[in-house]
Parts: structure tokens; sequence; C-alpha cells
């Protein structure tokens, strides 16, 4: 299991250029398209900073009773 990973940015395009850079760099290693990775990331803003949460592993699929 991989550890989730934060790009952070004093903007959403420096966080989003950081992200990006490390899906390019890596992306034979992830395995993933830039949509996939970019579909398991999550943005948060707090204090004028900018974070683009990667999270590697897909997310759960809800249970169905």
């Amino acid at each position: 299991m991989m550890s989730n990973y934060e790009f952070c940015g004093v903007s959403p395009r420096v966080a989003k250029r950081r992200a990006l850079n490390y899906w390019y760099v890596n992306r034979g290693r992830l395995g993933l398209t830039m949509s996939q990775f970019f579909g398991r990331c999550r943005l948060s803003q707090t204090d004028g900073t900018t974070t683009i949460t990667f999270y590697p592993e897909p997310e759960a699929e809800p249970a169905t009773a």
C-alpha cells in the first residue's frame, strides 16, 4: 500500500504544476493516465495555500446491500 502524496503551492496553478511534474516523472511506475491520476487527487485550500492530495489506491466502492 502506497501512502498519500501532497503537492502544495501558493496558488492552484503552482500546486497543479507540482502534481503534474510528479505524474510525468512517475507515470511508468504509476501505470495511470494523466486523467486517472488527477481523478485520484483532491484539492483543498487553507490559509492561502493550495494543496492537491493524491490517493494512489482507488477509493473503495460503497458496499451494496
